[in-house]
């Protein structure tokens, strides 16, 4: 978890630092950021239903554990 943790500033601190070194106008980034925006929302969708199946076949699976 802690690598997690550690990872997740690192990479802030590599986007704010692009971002800011960049040169890019303010209005050319922000449709930009708005679209990785939609795609990280898209990525988490998908592996919260990933999640979700995962979860459901191992709760399937004890079930079929317990009857034999």
């Amino acid at each position: 978890m802690d690598e997690l943790i550690l990872k997740e500033r690192e990479f802030k601190e590599n986007i704010v630092q692009m971002i800011n070194t960049s040169g890019i106008p303010a209005f050319i980034l922000k449709p930009i950021i708005k679209e990785l925006f939609e795609q990280l929302n898209l990525l988490e969708q998908k592996q919260y239903e990933e999640a979700c199946i995962k979860k459901k076949n191992e709760k399937e699976k004890t079930e079929e554990d317990k009857h034999e």
